[in-house]
């Protein structure tokens, strides 16, 4: 495998719904005022700008779909949204084109990839390197750089059963991550991208073949009542049950999809050589390892054995395991 390629499902690609299983990217960057990020975008491809506020826009492109690019600044979006409604003209706007500005050197600006086979995930490889080119930095750029890329998923099937094996697989392998994706330090002690405690991973380590999307819910409410994960479940709860989900957490930013939301790798843009496949290869390891019952069953037992030592000096002796199966994925 050359280090831009992505790879493959093992699952079936497609989904219960017939239709292939799709991924959609969150991309976090700075370096770039909005308007040139949406140029750039739609000259790399062949695509067309739609303006809507000045802290929000969109790149439609006729092979990929529709990109939004927008500062990941909920306060200066309102105030965008609110000052269109409220004009007369759509002529410039000298406020928010100055807000923009200022924004774009403390808040970053935030690519959001239209859903994407996951069989094709290198049509995105372009975009990196056009943004790269254009002069994007990413997390390593700066100490206070806590940029991210997020990946969002879609499941094979939305049962109870099925998304207990991913909730698993990643509570087993959640610190053997944050090691693979080497995540920095300034993204790390920010709540933003926090791990499952240990103690709701005890509940997920206990589930069987009878858990109901209720439990889910309920459980992953209680021990983790935020959106603040390294995997996020609440969009795909909200989808699922958006009542069940809303009465514990009611957060205007979740938006119901069914797709998981990872949010753990750094972003890298403009370092060479850098592309999006480093983050979807090591979640291609939870796809595998939520299919392998017999190895969760095995780790899960060394993770509770350590879990009930009271101080250990001992490493994650599965993490291998882990690894192993990464190298598989990539010598494929």
């Amino acid at each position: 495998m050359n280090d831009r390629q992505y790879c493959s499902l093992d699952r079936p690609i497609f989904c219960d719904t017939g239709q292939k299983r799709r991924v959609g990217f969150e991309l976090e960057f700075s370096g770039l005022e909005l308007e040139s990020v949406a140029q750039t975008l739609a000259d790399v491809l062949e695509g067309k700008v739609v303006p809507k506020t000045k802290a929000e826009c969109l790149v439609e492109s006729k092979d990929l779909g529709t990109f939004k690019i927008e500062l990941d600044w909920q306060l200066g979006k309102r105030m965008a949204r609110q000052r269109e409604e409220d004009r007369d003209s759509q002529g410039d706007d000298p406020l928010m084109s100055m807000l923009a500005s200022v924004a774009s050197e403390v808040v970053p600006v935030e690519v959001v990839c239209p859903p994407i086979d996951a069989d094709r995930l290198e049509a995105l490889n372009p975009v990196v390197e056009a943004l790269r080119d254009a002069g994007a930095i990413g997390t390593s750029a700066s100490l206070v750089y806590a940029f991210g890329v997020h990946i969002n998923p879609e499941l094979p099937d939305t049962k109870a059963v099925t998304i207990a094996g991913y909730l698993k697989a990643f509570s087993l392998a959640q610190e053997w991550l944050v090691d693979q994706h080497s995540v920095d330090l300034s993204r790390r002690i920010t709540p933003y991208i926090d791990l499952f405690p240990a103690s709701y991973v005890r509940e997920v380590l206990d589930y069987d073949e009878n858990v109901t999307l209720e439990q889910l819910i309920d459980d992953y409410v209680v021990h983790n009542p935020t959106r603040n994960r390294a995997l996020d479940m609440t969009p795909l709860f909200r989808h699922l049950d958006e009542d069940r989900l809303v009465s514990a957490i009611d957060d205007e930013r979740i938006n119901a999809r069914p797709t998981f939301h990872y949010r753990l790798p750094n972003s890298h843009l403009g370092e060479d050589g850098w592309y999006l496949n480093r983050s979807w290869n090591l979640w291609c390891v939870i796809e595998r390892l939520s299919q392998d019952s017999a190895m969760m069953d095995e780790i899960s037992q060394a993770w509770k054995a350590r879990d009930d030592q009271l101080i250990t000096l001992e490493g994650y002796a599965w993490h291998k395991q882990l690894s192993d199966i990464l190298n598989d994925l990539l010598s494929a």
